[in-house]
């Protein structure tokens, strides 16, 4: 019989993975994490990795990221993003348990006129995209005890772009930001909270779990550079190319139908410096 309380993480050294299991730990969760030594293209495998632990929830972290899957690389992208999602959901059903699949607003097209819902249909124009949306119609079509999580911008203060901003402020050197590509930026708090809620309420279905607004790669970096004491102005160096501009930006209807409030943007990345101590003095 599985557990509610175990919670089987794959992907889980990933960079939203290490973030969902460290929350979960710290909400009370019993977390088993999981990374390259259990593939998700090996179904066998995860079925009787399932049936040793019985989690009640496996949330799939697992996949080919979206700068390593090019036109080169998209069978692998498939095998893991689309049949690995899949096999994690067929693995999940042997439990019992609810699988979350983590997915990502690059399902829809990167030149949008308007912002998107969840009710809206997604079109990828990209390898990634359509292998992320592969992935969510394979654990639609396996399991109805399923969460569809879709995000942008996810960012945390210790890998990826937040890094290499504070890491350029730091050490007086320049930053390229792009002025020409456009999401609403969303904290790993914001996130996995709203996450831990869909989970302990046993929601079922597809979620955009975003802060609402919209900004530049620009805006975002020059915001943090701001709340952390620094001049924008003196580390960032203003970018465009029309060949990948962007515009993608999610709303949470789901969320706002059922009374929830996201935060802003803005306000999200001022509570998520301020709880990790990165507000200027």
């Amino acid at each position: 019989m599985s557990n509610r309380n175990i919670v089987w993480v794959t992907g889980a050294s990933g960079f939203v993975g290490g973030v969902i299991c460290e929350r979960m730990e710290r909400a009370g969760f019993t977390v088993v994490g999981t990374d390259a030594e259990l593939s998700v293209c090996e179904p066998e495998r995860l079925e009787a990795f399932a049936e040793e632990i019985q989690p009640g929830v496996v949330v799939n972290c697992a996949g080919i990221r979206r700068d390593a899957t090019t036109l080169s690389t998209r069978v692998k992208a498939y095998e893991v993003n689309a049949l690995g999602a899949r096999n994690v959901a067929l693995a999940a059903n042997t439990v019992g348990a609810t699988i979350v699949q983590v997915s990502s607003d690059d399902v829809y097209s990167s030149k949008l006129d308007e912002p998107v819902n969840e009710f809206d249909s997604p079109h990828p124009n990209t390898p990634y995209g359509k292998s992320k949306r592969a992935g969510e119609m394979m654990v639609r079509n396996t399991t109805d005890d399923h969460i569809i999580i879709r995000s942008s911008w996810l960012y945390h203060a210790y890998s990826g772009r937040f890094k290499d901003i504070m890491d350029a402020a730091r050490e007086g050197r320049k930053y390229a930001a792009r002025m020409d590509q456009f999401a609403a930026p969303t904290s790993v708090n914001t996130y996995v909270a709203f996450m831990i809620a869909a989970i302990e309420r046993r929601a079922t279905g597809t979620f955009h779990i975003v802060s609402q607004g919209r900004a530049s790669r620009y805006d975002f970096a020059a915001k943090i550079l701001e709340y952390a004491g620094f001049e924008p102005g003196a580390v960032l160096v203003p970018e465009t190319d029309p060949k990948t501009a962007e515009n993608v930006v999610l709303e949470s209807l789901m969320l706002e139908m059922v009374g929830v409030d996201l935060p802003t943007w803005e306000d999200d990345l001022h509570a998520y410096m301020e709880g990790e101590g990165l507000l200027a003095k």
